[in-house]
């Protein structure tokens, strides 16, 4: 290399780290500045913001942090923005990974692709491939569902017809059904619970009728499911909202809300506010807690069985006698058996 060659190289680094050092604070550059400043050409200028580029590339290897340089069309200028909110870590993907292959909501195939795809765009290099090592060997054993797989289509349908408040129409074999019966709509919400994605809403039959219920639909039993494109009107009063939904339901069964109280002698009071978001827990001197909370429909029925003696329930009355002949029902069953 000639002494000018390098003469010229060394004017190239000290001008790369010169606007690396401005960019890197929070400044700003044109090009037209740099061709003023440097006394090169708009071309020349566009070569110094490409090893920015670059070198930005490199250092998102090393610290996996993505910054980008961008234009601000505003101001005609270049900046330095660092987007490191904007990624997923891999201890963030990998928890992502865990949180999927538990749910079984999707077969085994669906879910490798969605696994494959959320690697490849999510993150970078050897973190690719420790994520990938680190929930090989559960995915390996992985067992199908017993449930259809669900058609994410139909679930993206049924989104769109919530934000658009359009009629859904689709055909609903419900369990123990041969046959499929047509079935339209006005869909409230999308909802996951307990490995299936749902879709609840008021029929179309009874949209204008008072105090109407929401019906809870299985998307994996609809098929022939369509957007109608006809609009249904929003009472805004009692707005459907799918988070206090689903902290007022268990197991996806509907019904009115109802105020429930129980005594907890459990080991952890944790699991129980886990379950049941909305609860309150008041500390009682015998070492017990008494719960409150509003519920929908007898799915809580099915977790207090599971509590076995842990639990006593205490009202409202027609549910404490559900819960008495469903426990009598079970221990007269296991006698006759003996």
């Amino acid at each position: 290399m000639t002494e000018k060659e390098t003469d010229r190289d060394d004017k190239k680094t000290e001008r790369v780290l010169f606007l690396w050092d401005r960019l890197s604070r929070g400044g700003s550059v044109s090009r037209q500045e740099m061709v003023e400043t440097f006394g090169v050409n708009l071309r020349t200028a566009s070569r110094y913001l490409a090893e920015i580029r670059k070198y930005l590339a490199e250092r998102e290897e090393q610290d996996h942090v993505h910054r980008e340089l961008y234009y601000d069309r505003a101001r005609k200028v270049y900046r330095i923005r660092e987007l490191e909110e904007e990624m997923i870590r891999p201890s963030e993907l990998y928890a992502i990974g865990k949180i999927l292959l538990a749910s079984r909501a999707f077969h085994k195939k669906e879910l490798e692709s969605l696994l494959r795809r959320l690697l490849q765009s999510a993150v970078l290099g050897t973190d690719k491939k420790e994520v990938e090592r680190y929930i090989r060997s559960e995915l390996f054993d992985y067992l199908d569902p017993a449930h259809e797989k669900p058609d994410v289509e139909n679930l993206w349908t049924a989104a769109g017809a919530v934000k658009k408040h359009h009629v859904l129409s689709f055909d609903y074999r419900r369990q123990g059904e041969k046959e499929a019966s047509p079935h339209e709509i006005c869909p409230e919400g999308v909802l996951f619970s307990e490995y299936y994605f749902y879709v609840v809403g008021i029929p179309k039959a009874e949209e204008k009728l008072t105090g109407a219920d929401t019906r809870v639909y299985r998307l994996d039993r609809m098929s022939s499911l369509m957007d109608t494109g006809e609009s249904f009107s929003v009472n805004y009063g009692r707005r459907f909202r799918e988070g206090i939904f689903k902290n007022s339901i268990q197991y996806m069964y509907g019904g009115r809300p109802e105020h429930i109280r129980f005594l907890y002698r459990g080991p952890s009071l944790e699991a129980v506010l886990d379950r049941l978001p909305t609860a309150k827990a008041k500390a009682q001197k015998d070492g017990s807690f008494l719960i409150t909370d509003v519920i929908r429909g007898d799915g809580i029925l099915m977790w207090l069985l599971s509590q076995g003696k842990r639990v006593k329930m205490l009202s409202p009355t027609s549910l404490r006698e559900k819960w008495l002949k469903e426990a009598e029902a079970i221990c007269l069953e296991n006698e006759e058996k003996e």
